[in-house]
């Protein structure tokens, strides 16, 4: 990551309008695809492109892709943003962008069963540090950074519906070179936690973390091989919320929505399917096992972030901080 710099606050630039009117139509489709807020297409000259632009500078003065870390609370916006940002530096700047989650890189959950039996139950829920295959994501950013012209590599997708890893041939196919990499993800980025570890946080810490076995170890992760792993970003961009009880309302909104979105599709049959949709109290549960870490990165990523976008409480961002330049 770039060194800690004073940092300069900057969210409209100058582009040429033609760039602008052309890349309209991609953004379009990227929010229609993703099911977003198509309203979001109106901070393509505010936000988008001076955001892909200054990226794209950064990208021209080295050798290799750009891996750049994506971080914020859930239902912040971050898999839509770096899925605009991808499409306008693949359609607008030439470049190989490619976008890798978090999400996709859970270990199968075999060996997530197999982790929990020898920790805690806990672990048995996909989400905190401890589920991901960290091994597949750091030989999967190593190849990446090797990929020749010509050369093909494959990102591994990962399906919720059946909690486990696609087959490796329904993994996404990428061709190299590759210019940027945007790996988002809810801790992407974060640090271990130095407070205190022992006082429980929530009804899940006390009831079923009596010990601290499961936050204990979620912090050795951090502390070493998510330490490792993390340590291969070039560039950290965390989406910074404006406080922890917002996030529970912005994954609930994207819980609704999903909701309405199957019942467009299945209808009636929707209830005989098992697509799994959480209730508003089933989702506050399932928040707990975010909680603390997600406290944590909001008291301290801003600082830590090379470039930090501040939301409002409906997801719009207010402000970008870049870092100067020297």
């Amino acid at each position: 990551m770039l060194e800690q710099q004073t940092k300069s606050y900057v969210i409209h630039s100058s582009l040429p309008d033609p760039l602008s009117q052309r890349l309209r139509f991609e953004v379009e489709q990227t929010l229609h695809a993703l099911y977003a807020d198509v309203s979001l297409i109106d901070q393509l000259d505010s936000l988008y492109l001076p955001f892909a632009n200054w990226l794209s500078n950064k990208v021209g003065r080295r050798e290799g892709p750009m891996i750049v870390g994506l971080g914020g609370a859930q239902g912040c916006g971050k898999t839509t943003f770096a899925s605009i940002v991808s499409r306008i530096l693949v359609k607008g700047f030439d470049l190989n962008a490619v976008v890798i989650s978090l999400d996709d890189l859970y270990s199968t959950r075999q060996d997530r069963l197999n982790f929990a039996d020898q920790t805690t139950s806990l672990f048995s829920v996909r989400g905190v540090p401890g589920t991901h295959d960290v091994t597949l994501a750091m030989n999967l950013f190593q190849r990446a950074r090797q990929l020749k012209d010509g050369e093909v590599m494959m990102f591994p997708c990962f399906d919720k519906s059946i909690d486990e890893r696609k087959a490796v041939h329904l993994w996404k196919e990428v061709r190299g070179p590759i210019d940027v990499i945007l790996f988002e993800g809810w801790c992407v980025g974060a640090p271990d936690m130095k407070g205190d570890l022992h006082s429980p946080l929530n009804a899940l810490e006390r009831d079923r973390d009596k010990q601290g076995v499961w936050r204990q170890s979620v912090n050795e992760l951090l502390k070493n091989e998510y330490r490792e792993l993390f340590s291969m970003l070039d560039l950290m961009v965390w989406m910074q919320a404006p406080n922890y009880d917002i996030v529970y309302e912005w994954r609930n909104k994207q819980e609704r929505l999903l909701e309405a979105h199957l019942h467009d599709i299945h209808g009636v049959l929707l209830d005989t399917l098992d697509l799994k949709v959480m209730s508003p109290e089933e989702l506050k549960g399932f928040m707990q096992y975010y909680e603390r870490l997600t406290r944590h990165m909001l008291a301290v990523m801003p600082e830590r972030a090379d470039v930090l976008m501040r939301l409002d409480e409906h997801q719009g961002v207010q402000e970008v901080r870049y870092p100067t330049e020297h």
